[in-house]
Formats: C-alpha cells, structure tokens, sequence
C-alpha cells in the first residue's frame, strides 16, 4: 500500500521535474547560448528557445498520455467547464484572450505567412506567441517553487553583467566582435547583442538582486545578493543605453512602497542608494583613469556623472549609513513596523516628482523654454529625432494606425509585421533607417495585434503584479521576480520585444503565477 502512494507521488512530481529542467535551461540557457558571436545571436536564441519550449510540452503530452494516463482519465472524467473556469485567475483570462486575439489577427492578417512566423520582424509572429502562453501555463500549473532557480537565473544574469563590463573596458575576451564592422563594435555587448537589449535584461537582474538584498535576513544571502546588486548597478550603467534609466528609475521610484514599511527597509533602501552613486563615482574615476581605454558614458548618466557635489552625496549617505547603524546596534534585530505612513510620504514625493516632470515637458514642448534644461532637454522636447528617431517611428506609426480600417484597429495588422505596415510611409526617411519595430512594445503591440491585444496584455500584467502582491508575505522571492518583470515592463516603453530577453520575461511571469507559491511557508 505505501509503495503504491510513493509511486503515485513520483508520477505526480514528475511534471514540476519536466518543468524544474525546463526553467533551468530557459532562465540560465537563453541569456547564455551562442553559436556564431552576433552575427545568428537573435535567430540562434530564438530557435533555443522553441526547441526548449516544443521539447517540454512534448515530454508533458507523453507523460499525459502514458504513465500519467490514469491521472488524465479522471481528469476529463470529472472536468466540468464550470469549476475550470473558476480556478482560472485574471491572468489566465487575459493571457488565453490575449493568444485568441493573436489568432484572430494572424487569419485576418493580409500577410497570413509573414504574421504567423513573424520573419519580416523580430520573430515574435504567432509560432512564438503560441510558445510564451503556453510556457506560462506549464510553469504556472507545474512548476514547484523554490527560491534557489531564482538565484541560478542570478548566477547567469551576473556572468552576463561581468562578460559586458569587460567590454565597456574593450577588452573582447571571447573575441565576439572581430569580424565585427568597427562602427558597430560599441552596440553590440556580452552574450545578448545590442546595448538596448542587453540593459533591459540587467534591468531584471538589477531589480531582483536589489529586491533580495533589502528584504534578507541572513547574512550569507544579503552578501551575495549585495555583490550582485553592485556588479548589476556597473553593468547596467556600462551598458550605456538610456533605457536603463527607466528600469532603475522604476525600481528606485516603487521600492519604497514596498520597504517603507519598517526600520529595516529604509534602512536597506539608503544603502542601496549610497551603492548605486559609489558605483557611478567609480565609473567616474574609471573614466578619467582609463580614458581611451573605456567606451565613456552617453547617456542620462553622464548628466549625474558631471555633478560636482557626487562625491559629497557619496559620502553624506555612507554617512547616514553608518551613523544610523552605530545608533540602534544593539536592536538590529527588531523590525519596528511603521504602518503606511513613510509609504503615504513617498506617495506625495513620487506625485511631486511627475508634476515636475509634466512641468519640464509642458515647458519645453509648449512654452518653449528647452534651453532652460540644459542636457536634459533632449530627454523633454518631444520631435521627430527623440530618441534616436523615435519620436519619428511613433509619430509613423501612430498615423499608419489610425488609417486602419475598424477590424484592423481592434485585432491589429498581424503580429510582428510591423515593417510592412509602415514601409511606405517611411520609405526614403531622413535616418536612412529600416523601421521593422516601433521601438515601444506596446505602441507594437497596439498597431500589429490591435487594442484588443494590447488591452488583454496589460490586463495580463497587472493581474500579474496584483498576484505578486497578494502572495508577498509568503517569500520575498515573488516580489523580487515581480519588480523584475515591472522594470522590464517600463523599460518596454522605448525598447524591443526580442526573442533574446521576451522569454526570461515570459518565465518570470510564469514563475509568479506558479499555483504551488501558496503552499510556501517559509
């Protein structure tokens, strides 16, 4: 009898083994695998990816139907459409909308074959719609939580920083770009390719080492989550892309209405300031230094860089740091619980921030007043050359969208074909540039699988955030993954969706609606 109940368990758990190996050799094999440097980087992750996806559901379906039968069988014996509708949440719901919608578009695209591979974009055509909902899925319903996959990801993620900081020093090591057309050696970095794509996936790593750190209680964790919050921090600003300042601005602006809730955390959270500015001065004197020998800083960053009292803001942190620590020593260990009352105040400061912020806009969009923001300005006034012409595409795009007929404006022109779409009205443009994306996924997702699509993608992640939230006593875990999938989800307001990071982001997503973080009690 109780060698039949261990046989029954073994079968049970053999799906979250299927999914366990799969998480492993997405989460650790997509940011790592190459085959020929940059040149197959995109193709070559892409068909990584599907392989690894097709495998695993195909391993699912065989077990299903075979050792697992009997398990099966009473399943669909006692399915009743009812009950299975109740235990989907709003996540399950927008995502399996979100794929119909996908369909819909695809058989009403006019470029049918184009739509559903998506070969006259990045990819993200139907075929690979298909593969991130249902790696979803299978994470979600089997995958058995443990923190430690967290960490491995970790591992991977801090190998790519590393690999990418050596070369912001142009150091090569791996010798990946020289076959490389000079011009393009500065963007194209570490084992992810374009210096975009590259910071949206230390973005994820950033946020989640940082996450760690300030909710760890065990010093061993804190130590290393520490080390790879700071390798993350020089990575992300090495990287040299201005989409990192919307993932760290995302983290550094929302963390503290997560930590300010006691002692611990904003003590953690200054710390974490304190590191993120040491980590700039330090790249501040790495440039002066090394000179020639580094890439530079050409982005918001440099705006930080060029601050004269950087050096006083370091210390007077450190200051507050360590003054703070000498005073309650002897109670480090209590957590005194604040209430909501330091989050309501961050909540008026965050508010006072995007008044400033639409003032700057107003200002210099409207009354005109650009020279007044120095540097910044670049960043305020909205034109055709915003962004390295994206204010040019989005202006493009929107104008190709609105000239869509009704249908078309609900379920989209067809997945990932985007370029088609646009092609005629961006022909011969100013910047002698191919436009295949919008170079912000939703504006993407908005013109080629319609507001129908984008509104059950959004309704997807905000489900998703509000499930994180509803499980984060159980494990900091699930916060650090959902503030992951935050900064990769602001970030996407000026980036791609590229079968390079899109499916670290798809796992995470899964990984957070795992049905079995209810039975953490840790």
């Amino acid at each position: 009898m109780q060698e039949n109940i261990c046989r029954d368990s073994e079968k049970k758990s053999f799906p979250s083994i299927i999914l366990g190996v799969y998480v492993f050799l997405v989460g650790i094999g997509v940011p790592l695998v190459v085959r020929d440097r940059y040149f197959d980087i995109l193709v070559f992750k892409y068909y990584y990816y599907c392989f690894c996806t097709i495998i695993m559901l195909v391993l699912l379906s065989v077990y299903a139907l075979t050792v697992g039968r009997a398990y099966t069988e009473i399943y669909f014996k006692e399915f009743k459409i009812k009950k299975f509708f109740e235990k989907l949440t709003i996540m399950d719901f927008a995502a399996i909308i979100y794929l119909l919608i996908a369909i819909a578009s695809t058989v009403t695209s006019d470029y049918l074959y184009e739509a559903f591979w998506g070969n006259e974009g990045r990819y993200t055509g139907l075929f690979l719609m298909i593969w991130y909902v249902v790696s979803y899925f299978c994470v979600s319903r089997f995958w058995k939580f443990k923190s430690w996959y967290i960490d491995l990801i970790l591992v991977a993620g801090i190998f790519v920083c590393l690999f990418g900081i050596t070369d912001y020093f142009k150091l090569d090591i791996f010798q990946f770009k020289i076959a490389m057309v000079p011009e393009q050696r500065t963007i194209f970095t570490s084992t992810i390719g374009n210096i975009n794509t590259y910071t949206a996936y230390v973005g994820i790593i950033t946020a989640i080492a940082t996450v760690l750190f300030t909710t760890d209680r065990k010093i061993k964790n804190m130590l290393w989550h520490y080390f790879c919050m700071v390798i993350s921090f020089f990575a992300i600003i090495m990287g040299v892309s201005d989409n990192a300042y919307l993932s760290l601005g995302a983290l550094f602006g929302l963390l503290p209405l997560y930590l300010f809730k006691n002692k611990n955390g904003i003590q953690r959270y200054v710390i974490v300031l304190a590191t993120f500015f040491s980590v700039i001065q330090c790249i501040d004197w790495i440039n002066s230094y090394f000179g020639e020998s580094v890439l530079g800083i050409e982005s918001a960053f440099d705006v930080i860089i060029r601050f004269q009292g950087l050096p006083y803001l370091v210390m007077g942190l450190w200051g507050i740091v360590i003054l703070w620590y000498f005073i309650t020593y002897r109670r480090k260990h209590e957590f005194k619980e604040f209430g909501n009352l330091f989050r309501y105040l961050w909540m008026v400061f965050l508010s006072l921030i995007t008044l400033i912020v639409l003032y700057a806009l107003y200002d210099c969009n409207i009354a005109g007043n650009v020279s007044r923001y120095g540097g910044l300005s670049s960043y305020f006034l909205f034109n055709d050359d915003w962004g390295t012409a994206r204010g040019y595409i989005w202006r493009k795009a929107m104008e190709c969208y609105q000239s869509l007929s009704l249908w078309k404006k609900i379920v989209g022109f067809g997945p990932e074909t985007f370029g088609i779409l646009v092609m005629r009205e961006t022909a011969n443009n100013p910047y002698n540039q191919l436009f295949d994306s919008a170079h912000n996924e939703y504006l993407h997702l908005l013109t080629t699988v319609g507001l129908a699509g984008l509104t059950a993608y959004l309704i997807f992640i905000f489900g998703y955030v509000r499930r994180c939230l509803f499980y984060r006593d159980k494990t900091p875990y699930i916060i650090a993954i959902m503030f992951g999938v935050i900064c990769y989800s602001v970030q996407a307001f000026v980036n791609l969706n590229l079968p390079i990071v899109t499916p670290i982001f798809w796992l995470l997503l899964g990984m957070g609606g795992a049905r079995s973080i209810k039975n953490i009690y840790d």
